[in-house]
């Protein structure tokens, strides 16, 4: 019997992390060091993604 999975497991998460870490990286109002971070922030879960997503085929596809 397969367990729940977990909504951090899901790509849906780093897609959100990403979006609310741009959007706090493209706000005005932050200071200099939240917006460089929130931007550090969106690369590494965009990247995350992308990475998820290409693993995902390559095993959909039986590949190795």
């Amino acid at each position: 019997m397969a367990g729940k999975r977990s909504h951090l497991d899901t790509p849906g998460y780093p897609a959100f992390l990403a979006v609310v870490a741009l959007w706090a990286a493209a706000s005005s109002g932050s200071p200099l060091c939240v917006r460089v971070l929130a931007g550090i922030t969106a690369a590494l879960a965009a990247g995350h993604l992308a990475v998820r997503r290409r693993r995902d085929r390559r095993a959909a596809s039986g590949g190795g």
